[in-house]
């Protein structure tokens, strides 16, 4: 399954990239693995803390992947 990934702030710094397509290993299904995934792929990531909004809509580890899915990794925000 290929799914659009997007880095915001420091994890764009991280990653080197602001976005990037990624065709998802089978046995990664939830953005819980995807996220193991990432923070295996690039080991700063366990170190940072950051929120995770699929199709938009800010959600839980336990959410089943789909084709064409965009996920977009967060940092910290703060309003005023």
């Amino acid at each position: 399954m290929r799914v659009t990934l997007k880095y915001f702030g420091l994890l764009a710094e991280i990653t080197h990239c602001p976005e990037e397509s990624l065709e998802l290993k089978a046995d990664v299904t939830t953005l819980l693995g995807l996220k193991s995934a990432i923070e295996n792929r690039f080991p700063a990531f366990q170190k940072t803390v950051y929120s995770i909004a699929l199709n938009r809509s800010l959600c839980n580890d336990e959410v089943d992947l789909k084709e064409a899915d965009v996920i977009a990794f967060l940092p910290p925000f703060a309003g005023g």
